[in-house]
């Protein structure tokens, strides 16, 4: 495996990864993010080319995002029978961790050759009481790459005091290779026949979960995206494409539990959490630029692997509470295959 490290911008570095079938990864520590995934000139995702890009455009693409990850409802959530109000950063809700949360921070990093396989161990540790969240967290997000195209989150964390710690990857897929190409056009499978439906246009739950059997939205059997995208399902039509919360049928990284396919390309997803916020882009004529292409409208789509917004409203959905001296881990795996 070739590693190259660079310079990345505002005392970030860019790590990148090239393995022997030559597909390229590359890290920045600004975020403990992925930057791009490149195979033949083409990229995979969406990604800018300098550190103060993502601080002037968009923080939020490629990065880890926490410590607890999508909307929580009023910043409130009660730990240990203690209210907390967490930092409101979108109206009264609490948004990925709130303002310039760990996806804005420069993570200490550690890079491991074990030849097939290389490692790239990001660090870093919030003070008790950040965007309000309370205890000293110690958390580590480890990027692998190997040179069977497999790339693999490992997330840890443990905090002095009982806490709420819920992350994921905020990673945009366009298999185009092209940012003003929208994805209508890829095909989905995605094992999961519950959703959790958003209440308006704050984006926050609703309160129930539903089933989408025969419904727009219901990926068990893989179709195109443009099928979601031109329905007239009212939780659609709310958001202008997808932006929530699917409910995995079977838990194990041994499954797959989503493919993204455009021609000869695909991605498969793995995750031991129980769901993945599928988010589309839905950003209209916004049009950020990536590599100098404007993006369109669902330029992008993302597999947020993490326990499913909402949960204080519907405990069904899981616990994203991490008890004082516990022990926090999950792992995703997004895997490349090229025909």
């Amino acid at each position: 495996m070739e590693i190259k490290i660079r310079d990345f911008g505002l005392g970030s570095d860019l790590i990148s990864l090239t393995n022997k079938a030559g597909v390229t990864i590359s890290f920045t520590n600004l975020g403990a993010r992925i930057v791009d995934w490149q195979k033949d000139g083409k990229h995979l995702i969406l990604g800018f080319d300098s550190a103060k890009e993502y601080l002037e455009k968009d923080a939020y693409p490629g990065a880890t995002v926490g410590p607890t990850a999508g909307r929580i409802k009023d910043g409130l959530v009660k730990i240990s029978g203690k209210d907390y109000i967490l930092n409101q950063n979108e109206g009264p809700q609490t948004l990925h961790g709130g303002e310039e949360s760990i996806h804005t921070k420069l993570w200490t990093y550690e890079v491991t050759d074990l030849g097939a396989e290389v490692q790239v161990k990001f660090s870093l540790v919030t003070n008790d009481g950040t965007n309000g969240y309370p205890g000293k967290i110690e958390m580590s997000v480890t990027h692998s790459f190997d040179d069977y195209n497999k790339w693999k989150i490992h997330y840890e964390a443990i905090s002095d005091k009982d806490t709420v710690f819920n992350p994921t990857g905020h990673v945009y897929f366009n298999l185009n290779g092209d940012a003003s190409e929208s994805v209508e056009n890829h095909g989905l499978r995605l094992a999961a026949s519950r959703f959790v439906p958003l209440k308006d246009q704050t984006e926050i739950v609703r309160g129930d979960i539903v089933d989408i059997k025969n419904t727009d939205l219901d990926f068990r059997q893989e179709k195109q995206l443009s099928n979601a995208f031109n329905s007239n399902m009212e939780q659609v039509q709310l958001v202008k494409g997808i932006d929530h919360p699917f409910l995995l049928d079977q838990l194990g990284l041994d499954k797959e539990q989503a493919r993204l396919t455009l021609d000869d390309t695909s991605i498969s997803v793995f995750t031991d959490q129980p769901s993945i916020v599928i988010f589309t882009a839905n950003f209209g004529d916004l049009g950020t630029l990536y590599h100098e292409k404007k993006q369109v409208h669902h330029g992008g789509i993302t597999f947020e692997c993490q326990v499913s917004p909402g949960s204080e409203q519907i405990p069904e959905l899981g616990d994203i509470s991490l008890k004082a001296g516990e022990k926090y881990q999950a792992t995703t795996i997004y895997s490349l295959h090229t025909k």
